[in-house]
């Protein structure tokens, strides 16, 4: 299974791919949206972690973007937002889930 993290947060960033990486799962990452893009249209994805504050191009957008392209495989939003309304536009771009 190959899952994209798309995070700013270099901490954050390589914390997750390394926990993803011991479970087993082959992890690509990248620190913009604009990266992100490339690997969601370039790569079979299986699954895309996505955070909304991301330089280059907005987390929303990305999502948008490859859903329009219809790329299918799950995108989960991870954030530290936590307004409702946040979550609601995660999901109403086309997200599948929202931690």
């Amino acid at each position: 299974m190959r899952i994209l993290v798309v995070e700013d947060d270099r901490a954050l960033q390589t914390s997750l791919a390394e926990i993803l990486r011991g479970a087993g799962y082959a992890v690509d990452v990248s620190g913009d949206g604009i990266e992100g893009l490339f690997y969601g249209q370039e790569y079979p994805l299986d699954l895309a972690i996505i955070d909304l504050g991301l330089p280059g191009m907005p987390g929303l957008e990305l999502i948008r973007k490859l859903r329009a392209q219809e790329r299918q495989f799950p995108i989960l939003v991870l954030t530290a937002r936590a307004d409702w309304q946040d979550k609601v536009a995660g999901l109403e771009a086309g997200a599948d889930d929202y931690l």
